[in-house]
């Protein structure tokens, strides 16, 4: 993910009444005081040429619980808690060095509408850097019903003082199937699109302009409406451009990351770290 968390809360509508029998409606629905938690692993590989080449990596994984604290008819607010439990760095820093909390206000597509706070800071005290990649990374979905192998298209975009992105994303319902009993949907989903984002580097203040692109694919319990595993990767590749301070001329170089992000229900009850 462009977004380097993700979280999601999925639920597919199976079709009754008088729909048609041969379609389904995918829908995104938070049930009051409801609360999910979710292991989550990404992997980054980065390699650089700014004023110089390099590369690193890391690992890190974060147990993600997410709980829906109000609705309404029009949005609802979830507040979401990371806990690093692994973190292994190699030359590239990684979001996993400590706890993190934030609380969102998201529309009924899984649309991030607001973020409210950060840690117990009001966004409105925070700078645009530190909110750029907040969310819960729903991917978007179909307005209408659709069949097996149906695809959909939606654009997203973040507007940030400090990130801008444009996505186009194409997402197919794969397979319907039963297993212990249970309904499930398979989801693939794939995205592209521009992506500037200015922030602040040890050099001084970079700015990187590109583009990324993400594929991921999904299983869904339609019984319980959760998500249950999911899987993505994205590459990016990136000019970029550093003042660093009291110097005129600025550095230019090349960045491409690859990051994989993996995640997986966990059972009601699981302690953090189990």
């Amino acid at each position: 993910m462009r977004r380097w968390y993700w979280t999601a809360g999925l639920l597919v509508v199976l079709a009754t009444g008088g729909c048609r029998p041969d379609t389904v409606e995918l829908a995104y629905r938070y049930p009051a005081d409801g609360s999910v938690t979710y292991r989550m692993h990404a992997n980054a590989q980065a390699s650089w040429d700014i004023g110089g080449p390099g590369q690193g990596s890391y690992d890190v994984t974060f147990e993600v619980t997410e709980t829906v604290e109000s609705t309404t008819s029009e949005d609802v607010v979830v507040s979401v808690v990371m806990v690093p439990i692994e973190v292994e760095e190699r030359g590239l820093p990684s979001p996993g060095s400590r706890e993190r909390a934030f609380a969102l206000r998201i529309g009924p597509d899984g649309e991030v509408l607001e973020i409210l706070e950060v840690d117990g800071v009001p966004a409105e005290a925070l700078d645009a850097d530190e909110l750029a990649f907040i969310g819960t990374y729903r991917p978007p979905l179909p307005t209408e019903r659709v069949r097996l192998r149906d695809t959909w298209n939606a654009e997203q975009e973040v507007d940030l003082e400090a990130v801008f992105q444009q996505v186009m994303t194409t997402g197919k319902l794969e397979g319907l199937r039963r297993e212990e009993g249970r309904s499930v949907a398979q989801i693939a989903y794939a995205g592209e699109g521009p992506l500037v984002w200015t922030t602040d580097l040890p050099q001084g203040e970079a700015e990187l302009t590109g583009s990324a692109t993400t594929s991921s694919d999904a299983e869904m319990d339609i019984d319980q409406g959760l998500l249950r595993t999911a899987s993505s990767s994205t590459t990016g590749d990136f000019d970029v451009r550093v003042a660093p301070p009291g110097q005129t001329a600025p550095i230019v170089g090349r960045l491409t990351l690859d990051l994989d992000v993996t995640l997986e229900q966990l059972p009601a009850g699981s302690e953090v770290g189990s």
